[in-house]
């Protein structure tokens, strides 16, 4: 059982308007499990039934070329469910791993349905989330375009990263991750040495500054015009 308070748990997105019933039965039915940073936690193609939601810290969602080459799909933090589908008994058809030391909650994909199906909060709550993640997919399925310049795809993935985990500095948004060009080629499915040129051009032309693994954006609104205009090219 879970040693978290309810109050603590309704500080996560997830179960923030859950009710206690729902929470009581949540704590008595899942775990906490510890994932020190580059630790997988669902493999592509393994069969599943748990479902996994971050608590803290940050996981990657990623698949394997055929070249052998990771491609980044998602970068998920609090309260984000990490599974691929739910309702479905299919097996993963994506790696997940931590980015950083983390910790998820891990529930029997039964238990947390019938958890959904007497919270209508944590079931829409889901439904919004895959639903982002579907947005999101087809944006990153429309900027993969190889008509689409490299400076525009590495702007929309800072600028995305920018909205997603930035925080507000004196010198503008801090995205408060540590990034390295591995890490953008990664999510960008590019080569290391094409990213590392178009952060230079970035960093020269004023959009944005990059020192020791962390971007900040001076003016979101100049990188989004710049994004747009290129857009529109």
């Amino acid at each position: 059982m879970l040693t978290l308070s309810i109050e603590r748990l309704k500080k996560i997105e997830l179960f923030k308007n859950a009710s206690d019933a729902a929470l009581k039965e949540f704590r008595r039915l899942a775990r906490l499990k510890q994932y020190p940073k580059g630790v997988f936690c669902i493999f592509d193609k393994q069969p599943l039934d748990s479902v996994f939601i971050v608590f803290s810290g940050k996981f990657i969602l990623y698949k394997i070329s055929a070249a052998g080459n990771k491609r980044v799909i998602f970068m998920l933090g609090e309260g984000h469910i990490l599974n691929d589908h739910l309702t479905k008994d299919l097996p993963s058809v994506i790696n997940c791993e931590s980015f950083e030391d983390s910790s998820a909650f891990v529930i029997g994909k039964d238990a947390f349905l019938d958890i959904m199906s007497r919270d209508f909060y944590i079931m829409q709550t889901v439904l919004n989330q895959y639903t982002l993640k579907l947005r999101r997919t087809f944006r990153q399925l429309k900027n993969a375009s190889t008509n689409v310049g490299m400076e525009k795809k590495v702007a929309a993935k800072i600028y995305a990263l920018g909205r997603q985990y930035g925080i507000e500095t004196e010198k503008g948004i801090l995205i408060n991750v540590p990034l390295t060009v591995t890490h953008l080629s990664e999510m960008l499915g590019a080569q290391r040495e094409t990213v590392s040129r178009t952060i230079k051009r970035l960093v020269n032309d004023g959009l944005i500054n990059y020192k020791q693994r962390k971007i900040n954006v001076p003016d979101m609104k100049n990188l989004a015009d710049f994004y747009k205009k290129e857009q529109k090219l």
